[in-house]
């Protein structure tokens, strides 16, 4: 197996909301009802932005998907940009 070079085009991300993954945290890491912050990590087409460039992990990544999902479904956020 070969080694990766320095100057590789791999990543690693770390965790963005390092507030809300504690044990003291109840619920999901990020809630459908808050539009603004998922606002953040849409692009203005509304879609929502890679983990490289969001800067998120896995599974906040998958959090944020289902959160987006819900709040289209409720009409919070559209479904198409503008």
């Amino acid at each position: 197996m070969a080694r990766r070079e320095e100057n590789d085009k791999s990543f690693h991300t770390s965790s963005r909301f390092t507030e809300r993954a504690g044990k003291d945290w109840v619920g999901d890491v990020v809630d459908y009802k808050e539009v603004e912050l998922l606002r953040k990590f849409m692009s203005p087409t509304s879609k929502l932005m890679s983990r490289r460039r969001a800067g998120t992990n896995a599974q906040e990544q998958a959090a944020l998907k289902r959160a987006v999902k819900r709040a289209r479904l409720m009409a919070l956020i559209p479904y198409a940009g503008q």
